[in-house]
């Protein structure tokens, strides 16, 4: 079976995450640590910083080296990685190795990179460069591996995105085929289901006249990277009122537009083993519940004196997590 064989995922906003499996693979090697990135590091001066290392420039428009007065700081050294086969994978994106940035950030945290002393971080289509101490590198370093050295480059993710009025189609025997992931800050739940318990869940929920499905869309992506699935629905409203150019009329109703639907963003990035995934998840709602109608006096010479405007009440939700650990099948 090719290596490339995809990894398909249902995953179903609105209580239910649930990954489908991947076919067998050949076996497949074992990641040892992060000695196997090619990268090359170079302790700096504490006072004067040494240009980081290469054999020839990645990056024809790239510098050389740091910026003129650049100061090293005790402790830290840079350390070089070489993308550029992950980048190819990806050429019609326009910066594939940001996904890579992003990785980072979640595995070391933003703050590492914002202290007292200076760092550095960056990535062309070629080689990603940090300056960091040693143990902040070797976090950079084993989530570069999981990008140019996964068991898979490639994966198929289905998402599929289904509204559903009340939480009935979760009770009885739906429920014991969930298995928990986590939690999200508004009480968002996640949970995983194989296969053929997500076709089960599927086809209970079916049967409920109040679920209805708002996406259903097939992507293959490269490992790491994001994906986007988006829906909108637009339902007007009277916000206030407008002065007429009719002589003697007065004011009239304005009306506007409320956008209601859902923004799903998921980045899924294959462990060592390529067994599992972490999935950077970022999901938000947007829906009116009700327009409430008030009304307001207005100066009119022809009609009531009277208008009815609308109070939109709306909720948004938004869960935004990197699940760890999501089983494959």
């Amino acid at each position: 079976m090719n290596r490339r064989q995809a990894l398909l995922s249902t995953l179903l906003l609105g209580g239910l995450a649930a990954p489908r499996g991947v076919s067998a693979q050949q076996a497949r090697e074992r990641f040892r640590k992060p000695t196997r990135v090619a990268r090359r590091d170079t302790q700096d001066d504490p006072v004067d910083a040494e240009s980081p290392p290469r054999d020839e420039p990645a990056d024809p428009v790239a510098d050389d080296g740091p910026p003129a007065g650049f100061r090293g700081q005790k402790g830290y050294a840079w350390s070089e990685f070489d993308i550029s086969r992950y980048c190819a994978l990806a050429p019609d994106q326009n910066s594939p190795q940001t996904a890579l940035i992003e990785w980072i950030f979640r595995r070391t945290g933003s703050s590492t990179w914002h202290g007292d002393k200076v760092s550095v971080l960056c990535a062309g289509r070629s080689r990603l460069l940090a300056y960091h101490d040693a143990s902040t590198r070797e976090q950079v370093a084993e989530i570069v591996e999981r990008f140019t050295k996964a068991t898979n480059d490639l994966m198929k993710v289905r998402v599929r995105v289904i509204a559903a009025a009340d939480t009935s189609w979760r009770r009885y025997v739906v429920y014991s085929r969930l298995n928990w992931l986590g939690a999200g800050p508004q009480g968002q739940q996640v949970w995983a289901a194989s296969v053929q318990d997500a076709a089960f869940i599927q086809a209970q929920m079916s049967l409920n006249q109040s679920s209805r499905t708002l996406a259903d869309e097939s992507r293959t992506l490269v490992n790491g990277q994001t994906i986007s699935i988006t829906t909108s629905a637009a339902r007007n409203y009277v916000y206030g009122l407008q002065r007429s150019g009719g002589s003697g009329v007065g004011f009239q109703a304005a009306t506007a537009q409320l956008e209601e639907g859902i923004i799903f963003r998921i980045s899924p990035l294959l462990t060592f083993e390529g067994d599992m995934i972490d999935a950077a998840v970022d999901a938000r709602t947007n829906s009116v519940q009700s327009l409430h109608p008030t009304k307001v006096l207005t100066p009119r010479e022809v009609g009531p004196p009277e208008m009815t405007v609308d109070v939109p009440e709306t909720d948004e939700s938004r869960l935004n997590k990197t699940i760890k650990n999501w089983p494959v099948g």
